[in-house]
């Protein structure tokens, strides 16, 4: 039986992912390991899909299985929700297929890279990845699932399980964000059989109280127990939403109040919340409620069963006491495009935010029109209204979050930065917003701005975890500066003029006293945005610094990008290579972003076209310009190439950049990296 479901697996990879899988790295090489690499692709997209719920095409994309890939073979990311599902499969055409030792150590240690924002050790499939994995990774919701996909049915080892437990212990304190997911033969065999483009999805559940409406077309309503939603969702994953107008990646996102709801207060879930809807080709139901959905779709409410597979990760029996509204509407004899109809009504319903609440609130409308009298300023408080333009006003989302730093409690600043919803909280809102007139306001959200322009100009000459900070920490950055400068709200008018011209100087001194208090431990940086207390400690620890009076600390010259680049010109990386003949002609090269600022400036540009990163190795007749392009079929010097791309790309760059730490050969490192072991070895 195992045999022949490998072979139906086999099959359906090669029809279902051929011509999609970058398969460049494997040309003139062996057919039969080439064939092996390819199925392993193509399994980890074919776990891609099953838990995104993401396209052929999309999981394809995902796949950065190669020379450096750092142990992973797969990354998907959805931004919205926010969560990473970081894959590695294992090929087995006897279908046994194993997670062992090695595996787990490369996913581990890649896993770290990702996490320390090392995305230069990876090769060129990933880059175009980085933002958004940059922009989930800086968020403290953030959730991570490591995916072993194998093509065999036997679970994980006892000793795998045991290695996993202690790398789920070093991510997990103090919250759960990082989990393992295995997929086994089985799982793919049954996502196969329900179809990947078309799935047909049968649910089966128990409605004692169900009632119908058949005018004009019929639909059954009525209550079911939470857990069988759950199980609805474990059974079938994403191929549950397939008619969903949002599907397919962005439908996982967890409401958090709604886990916890039903975590506290079961019995009052159905109060709180409206409940899904579910369209069917076709439904039975029996005279005690017993349901039979075919071709059943998820259509209104995926973050409500996504909230509840959650919330049974975390107590199932918590879960089972809940009860949802369920509608479901049988689609035969229906008009066409009913089902379109009735996915676009019930997703497009506009909901109130408690946002909404606090704009209609006297403090608000106080603030609006004092704005308007005492500063001839303009201060929006709804949302949909267009924000004035930066030098004319602000609206009321950004006055909040100024608000939230400027206050003497970090844990405001620290909300702000996780879930500006929670800045209209009943704790909170009255706490930031109480007594401020308008000219206060006005001059925490300048400085606010200010503090974060700053960064992002001291963000230019970092490196490494401190540029990881700096993207991360602006946040904390400006609740530090208001700190530091307590008088900002009363200050006259000319201190205040002072305050504002000392801003460079306050900015690097937070950002050096807290990357002193994160490097005294030795902590990741992301830890200290996962909880308020951590945030807390960060906080406390550089404002003491900051206000002893005590000559603010050196950053660290692996952080500063200026030193690097020194230490890459006095290197002469080409010169030695050449001389060396280290490099074969020929050979092809790739581009790295290796600083937040460049990343920024040209991901979008280089994925746009895959030959914008790669250049070939030649040596015949110059050694200075080493790299011939394949953008353009120019000849370049690794710096200058660099500085060109910049300039197709109509990005401001640096005035001077060395190349060499940016063009890497896959498998070996950069030129630096290479013309440093050249070094070593002549040294010895």
């Amino acid at each position: 039986m195992k045999d022949l479901q490998v072979r139906q697996l086999e099959n359906a990879l090669v029809e279902q992912f051929d011509g999609l899988i970058d398969m460049a790295d494997w040309e003139g090489r062996d057919d039969n390991s080439a064939r092996t690499s390819f199925l392993s692709r193509a399994l980890a997209a074919l776990a891609v899909i099953e838990v995104t719920g993401l396209d052929r095409k999309q999981a394809a994309a995902c796949i950065i299985d190669g020379f450096d890939d750092q142990g992973i073979d797969a990354i998907a990311v959805d931004i919205d929700a926010p969560h990473i599902w970081i894959v590695q499969a294992k090929w087995s055409k006897e279908g046994n297929a194993t997670f062992d030792q090695k595996a787990l150590f490369a996913v581990k240690e890649g896993l770290k890279k990702l996490v320390n924002s090392q995305y230069d050790r990876f090769n060129k499939k990933l880059q175009p990845m980085v933002p958004n994995l940059n922009s989930a990774l800086s968020n403290p919701r953030v959730q991570i699932t490591i995916v072993p996909a194998l093509a065999g049915d036997r679970e994980l080892s006892a000793g795998i399980q045991r290695d996993f437990e202690d790398l789920l212990r070093e991510y997990n304190d103090p919250q759960e964000i990082l989990r393992v997911e295995p997929l086994l033969l089985p799982h793919f065999i049954s996502a196969l059989r329900s179809g990947l483009d078309d799935p047909q999805i049968d649910l089966a559940a128990r409605m004692p109280d169900f009632r119908y409406h058949d005018e004009p077309y019929l639909a059954y309503y009525g209550t079911l127990t939470a857990d069988q939603v759950v199980r609805w969702y474990s059974e079938n994953r994403h191929r549950l939403f397939q008619r969903n107008i949002r599907f397919p990646l962005g439908l996982t996102k967890i409401n958090a109040g709604l886990v916890e709801t039903v975590l506290r207060e079961p019995e009052h879930f159905w109060y709180f919340h409206n409940g899904i809807t579910v369209l069917c080709d076709q439904l039975n139901v029996s005279p005690r409620g017993d349901l039979e959905l075919s071709g059943a779709s998820v259509v209104n409410g995926a973050q409500t069963v996504a909230s509840l597979h959650e919330a049974a990760e975390r107590s199932a029996e918590s879960v089972a006491r809940a009860r949802l509204n369920v509608r479901i509407i049988p689609l035969k004899g229906t008009p066409n495009n009913f089902d379109r109809r009735v996915t676009i009504a019930t997703n497009t319903q506009n909901g109130v935010a408690e946002q909404d609440f606090r704009a209609l609130d006297q403090i608000q409308t106080r603030l609006r029109y004092d704005f308007d009298v005492t500063l001839n300023k303009k201060y929006v408080i709804k949302r949909g209204e267009a924000p004035p333009a930066p030098s004319e006003g602000c609206d009321m989302l950004e006055a909040a979050i100024a608000l939230a730093c400027a206050h003497q409690e970090a844990r405001f600043s620290f909300q702000a930065k996780s879930d500006t919803s929670l800045l209209w909280k009943d704790e909170t809102y009255p706490k930031i917003f109480r007594s401020r007139d308008a000219r206060q306001v006005w001059r925490a959200v300048k400085l606010f701005r200010e503090v974060k322009q700053e960064v992002d100009r001291q963000q230019l000459r970092l490196e490494g975890r401190a540029s990881v900070f700096a993207e991360q920490g602006q946040y904390l950055i400006a609740h530090l500066v208001f700190r530091s400068n307590r008088n900002w709200s009363s200050c006259s008018d000319g201190e205040w003029e002072e305050l504002a011209k000392q801003i460079p100087t306050s900015v690097d001194a937070a950002l050096r006293w807290a990357m002193y208090a994160l490097d005294e431990p030795g902590s990741q940086v992301g830890a200290a945005f996962r909880t308020a207390q951590r945030y807390g400690l960060v906080v406390q620890s550089a404002a003491s610094g900051i206000l002893s009076g005590k000559s603010t600390p050196e950053l660290s010259p692996e952080y500063e990008a200026t030193e690097r680049e020194k230490r890459a010109r006095q290197a002469n990386a080409v010169t030695v290579i050449v001389d060396a003949g280290a490099i074969p002609e020929g050979t092809r090269l790739e581009f790295r972003p290796i600083v937040e600022p460049e990343r920024r400036a040209l991901s979008e540009w280089l994925s746009e076209d895959q030959r914008r990163g790669s250049a070939t190795w030649v040596v015949s007749s110059s050694r200075s310009k080493v790299l011939l392009w394949e953008w353009d079929g120019e000849r370049y010097s690794p710096s200058a190439l660099v500085m060109e791309m910049f300039k197709q790309a109509n990005k401001s760059g640096p005035k001077a950049v060395q190349g060499t730490r940016r063009w890497f050969v896959p498998g070996q490192g950069s030129l630096v990296d290479i013309a440093n072991r050249i070094r070593g070895e002549s040294a010895e």
